[in-house]
Formats: structure tokens, C-alpha cells, sequence
């Protein structure tokens, strides 16, 4: 079977049709639209509503799309959550993830929600891309939504590689016009015999039928049906997952549910505000220098307010003689301006990255938002890699004599932390600073980058601009490889948390660990040798706890 399958929702995730029913008669009836036959109202569940409205009531393009608004004044406020779950769902979700399937959803409902819902079931976290329409009617066609998949997938040049399932013959003909095979699913809205004639590969009367997805290789025919799914079952068995726990994600608060409808109302209301649009090539770029942007104008600005202070000393004939004190004071300030620069632009960029996490949340940003998992092997692995990559670093700029080649660092470095107590250092370089520059450069510079362009092209640009900044050679070299390091443990985390702890503890071992180290090696014959393949063989069980053990990651996201 394919690695990745794209899922619809309505009527092969969820049955949703009690909600979407009772919203179109609703509409219709605001329409002064009468609909005597049930069964017909059926019609509505998976298709695009617009079209839905034009096809089955023959309103005419103006009236389907007041159609559309009062179809939402309900569903987003009870029909939403007139829904629920096909048995066997999160079973089957949880047996192809830990079969290593790549999952995603392709649903022609709009995507805030899709996500709504695939949220308030407890399986958001199952799918690696979750995409719909657009509230103002664009992308709504099956094949746009499922083109669109495969963009944020990648996969546009693999498309053998992916397998679209759904419920209805818009499904089918949606996978078949983007080159992909369509398993149907009859026990949604759709029949067998449309799905037949769409041209489904394979058609599931059960969600156990879909068992077939777990297969490892595409060898595995439909005869094999009745070995997978007695696998399934035994999988699930092995899992624990239980029909309780189940039932107690799906169980909310009516306080929960009210705080749910209003959080819809809240997005639509930004939606159709054109916030969901598209954003612009310049744009894009604009969004990721901006933030390297205020950081540099408050580091400026305070800059320039101490000097300004030093100097109003100097004119005021207080204790400063000459101008030379005046330099003299403001080298010896630094960290005190860095003080100020980090919490004045720690502050502005938290509340700029919390910004695009909310979006990315309501599915009006990028890529969906960031997930979290962070068992303690993982903090105790991001631990020992910062330290044994902070000393390899520092290891590297000494072999290569980079700070013969390149003295004004060292020259710097001395002027700036030489006689300052250990207690501001450690505030300064050891918290504020690396915690400003990880919102900066890794939550809004290199997130931003990854919205639309690949991981890895992201991480290698953002650590880049990363090392830039830093001003000159040597902590251009160091800056940009960290930088790549940190940006990776976020990429492959998913928290910003943990690329925040690896630069403090990598910052606090170049101030307090690295001599020590070096001294101690030093003593030894061949020392500086031995010390290096240590720092190489700590590097590699964390690196294969946080990059190598995918199947780990997936298994312990939220």
C-alpha cells in the first residue's frame, strides 16, 4: 500500500451528516426554500456547499452564497458538533502511524473547521497535513484541495506514493484528476456501486476493511483483507487502546464546547477579513527580516541611549574627565545593553511568535501548528548535544587557529566580559541573550521560513542569517553551525523550548565549561585527540534519540 494516504472527513473520518442536514435545512429554510424529502438532503454531506445549494435547489450563484452564510450562522455554532467519530477511527489512525504511514486529510469543508473538529475528536495530531477550503469559497473543488495536499506534502513529483480515501465519487474523481488511486469507503454517504463507477480501486465496507492501509509494500492485494485486519486487531490489542479513553477525548464541557463555538466565530470573523489569504513572495520575505530588524533597532536604540547618558555625565562635570572615559564606560556597559536589548526584544517577538502559533492553530498560517513532545530522554539528550557541539566548535576554531587569523574577536570577547561578575554573565549570555535570539532567529525567522519553503532549506538559510548577524568571521562560523543545530532539535522537537535550553547550556559551557575542559585534556598526552572523539561519541546517542527514532517522535506527539 502507499506510504502516504490522504483522508476526507465527512462520511470516512467522521459522520457528520446529522449536523450538515439539520444546518442546509436551516439555510433553506431562511431561503423560504422548502425541502420535503429527507433522503435528498442527504446530497449535501461531501460535496462543495456552493455548488450543493445550485445543484440540488437550484438557487442561482447570488442566493447559494447567502446560502453559505446562513448554513454557518448554525453549524459553526451546534452543527459542527453534531458529529461523531466512525468506530475504530483513532485505531486505525494509530496502527498506520506506528506502520510509519505519513497521514494527512483533504477535505472540501473549510479548513478552520476541519481543524475544529479533528481537534475536538483528539486526532489533529495524527495528520502531518490537514487542508481544506477557503471560507470565501476558494479551493474548493476536491482535486484543489488534494493538489494543495500534495504542495505541503512535497509529494508532487511521487504522486505512485500517494493514495487518496473517500466516500464519495468528488472524492474518487478529485484523486483520479491529481494522477492518485482512490480507495472508496461505503459505509459513508456514498454508494458502492457511484464508488465502483467512479473508479475506486478498492471499496471498504468497514473502517476494519481499511486494515489493507497498513501494508508495508504493494505486493498486498484486497485477497489479503482478512490477514490485515486480524493484524489491526491484534495491534490494537497490544496498544491498549481502549473504547473508554476514547470516549473521554470525545466527551467536552459545555463550557468547553461554548469556548469552541465562540473560537469559531472569532476565526471566521479573521477569515473573512482576507487574514487567510495567500500571502506575497515580498511579503514573505518581509516577515522573516523583520524580526532580525527590531532586534537590531532596540539594540541601536539602546546603544545610543547609554552613550547619549555617558556623554550628558561628561557636559554635567561629574565624574567623567575626558572622551576616552566616555568610550571606556560605554565598552564596559555591553552587558548591561544586552540586558535591556534582550528583554525589550524577547518580550515584542514572544508576543509576535505566540501571534503566528495561534494562527498556524486556526489554520490561517503556513503548515498547521507546531506539536510538542518532550519525554525527559529528549531534554536530556538536547542537553549533552549542545554541550558536545559547543566544545567541538570551540575545539575546531582552535585547530584551525581562527583566532590567530582572526584577533578582533578575541580582542572583543576581552574587552566586553573580562572582570564582569560571574552572576551577569551568567544573566546576560547565559539566559536573556540566547533566549531572545531562539525567539528570534528560530521561532519567527526560521518557522516563518519553514511556512513556505522546505525544512532543510530553512534551517540552512535561517542559521545563515544567524550567523551574519553576529558581525564577524569566527562567530559567523560558530553562529551558523549552532545555528543549523538548533534549528534542527526545533524542527525535530517541534517545541522551541528545547532549542532555548540547547542554546543556554551551549552559551553557559563556552563561558564556564570550555577552559576547564581544555585544561583538563591538555595534561594528557595525545589529550586533545581523545577529547575530541569523546565529544563526538556523546554526540551520537542524543543525536539518535532526537533525529534518527522517527517512529519514537510520532508516537509521543500530543
Amino acid at each position: 500500500m502507499s506510504q502516504v494516504i490522504l483522508f476526507d472527513l465527512d462520511g470516512t473520518l467522521t459522520e457528520s451528516g446529522e449536523g450538515i442536514i439539520k444546518s442546509v435545512e436551516y439555510a433553506l429554510e431562511k431561503l423560504g426554500v422548502t425541502e420535503n424529502d429527507p433522503e435528498n438532503l442527504k446530497r449535501y454531506v461531501g460535496p462543495p456547499l456552493k455548488e450543493s445549494f445550485m445543484k440540488f435547489s437550484g438557487l442561482n450563484e447570488e442566493q447559494a452564497e447567502q446560502g453559505i452564510g446562513y448554513y454557518r450562522e448554525r453549524y459553526t455554532k451546534v452543527g459542527m458538533f453534531e458529529n461523531r467519530l466512525y468506530p475504530q477511527i483513532p485505531e486505525l489512525l494509530e496502527v498506520l502511524k506506528i506502520n510509519d504511514k505519513i497521514l494527512g486529510v483533504a477535505s472540501s469543508k473549510p479548513e478552520i473547521f476541519v481543524n475544529q473538529i479533528l481537534e475536538h475528536f483528539g486526532i489533529a495530531q495524527y495528520f502531518q497535513v490537514i487542508v481544506g477550503s477557503e471560507l470565501d469559497g476558494r479551493r474548493s473543488k476536491k482535486e484543489e484541495v488534494i493538489e494543495e495536499a500534495l504542495l505541503r506534502l512535497h509529494m508532487q513529483t511521487e504522486r505512485d506514493k500517494v493514495l487518496m480515501v473517500g466516500d464519495k465519487e468528488q472524492d474518487v474523481n478529485g484523486a483520479r484528476s491529481c494522477g492518485l488511486q482512490c480507495i472508496g469507503v461505503a459505509y459513508g454517504y456514498g454508494t458502492r456501486e457511484e464508488l465502483s463507477q467512479a473508479g475506486a480501486v478498492y471499496i471498504a465496507d468497514t473502517v476494519e476493511d481499511l486494515g489493507i492501509l497498513a501494508s508495508p509494500n504493494d505486493e498486498e492485494t484486497t485477497e489479503h483483507v482478512e490477514s490485515v485486519r486480524k493484524n489491526s486487531k491484534n495491534r490494537w490489542e497490544r496498544k491498549g487502546v481502549s473504547r473508554r479513553k476514547k470516549e473521554e477525548k470525545q466527551n467536552r464541557t459545555k463550557a468547553d464546547e461554548k469556548a469552541e463555538h465562540q473560537w469559531g466565530e472569532d476565526a471566521i470573523k479573521e477569515s473573512d477579513s482576507g487574514s487567510n489569504r495567500p500571502i506575497h513572495p515580498v511579503m514573505q520575505i518581509w516577515r522573516v527580516i523583520y524580526p532580525i530588524l527590531i532586534h537590531l533597532g532596540i539594540s541601536m536604540a539602546v546603544s545610543i541611549a547609554f552613550s547619549m547618558f555617558f556623554i550628558w555625565k561628561v557636559i554635567s562635570g561629574t565624574d567623567i574627565s575626558n572622551n576616552y572615559d566616555v568610550v571606556e564606560k560605554i565598552n564596559s556597559s555591553t552587558l548591561y545593553q544586552l540586558i535591556l536589548t534582550s528583554v525589550l526584544s524577547g518580550v515584542i517577538t514572544f508576543f509576535l511568535y505566540r501571534k503566528d502559533q495561534q494562527r498556524r492553530k486556526a489554520g490561517f498560517l503556513g503548515q498547521g501548528e507546531d506539536f510538542v513532545w518532550s519525554p525527559p530522554v529528549i531534554w536530556f539528550s538536547v542537553i549533552i548535544l549542545a554541550i558536545a557541539g559547543s566544545q567541538m566548535l570551540n575545539d575546531l576554531i582552535l585547530v584551525f587557529r581562527l583566532n590567530e587569523i582572526f584577533p578582533y574577536y578575541s580582542q572583543m570577547t576581552d574587552d566586553t566580559m573580562t572582570g564582569q561578575p560571574v552572576w551577569l554573565l551568567f544573566l546576560t549570555v547565559g539566559l536573556l541573550a540566547p533566549a531572545a535570539e531562539e525567539l528570534i532567529f528560530r521561532g519567527l525567522v526560521f518557522r516563518r521560513m519553514k511556512d513556505f519553503m522546505n525544512p532543510w532549506a530553512a534551517i540552512i538559510l535561517s542559521a545563515l542569517l544567524f550567523g551574519i548577524y553576529h558581525g564577524n568571521m569566527i562567530q559567523f562560523l560558530y553562529a551558523s553551525l549552532m545555528g543549523i543545530l538548533l534549528a534542527v532539535i526545533y524542527h525535530r522537537t517541534g517545541t522551541l523550548w528545547t532549542s532555548i535550553l540547547a542554546h543556554v547550556v551551549a552559551n553557559l559551557w563556552s563561558l564556564f565549561g570550555n577552559s576547564w575542559w581544555s585544561s583538563m585534556w591538555a595534561k594528557i598526552p595525545f589529550g586533545f585527540i581523545l577529547g575530541f572523539v569523546i565529544e563526538l561519541l556523546l554526540c551520537v546517542i542524543p543525536v539518535y534519540w532526537i533525529f534518527a527514532d522517527r517512529r519514537k517522535s510520532n508516537r509521543k506527539r500530543n
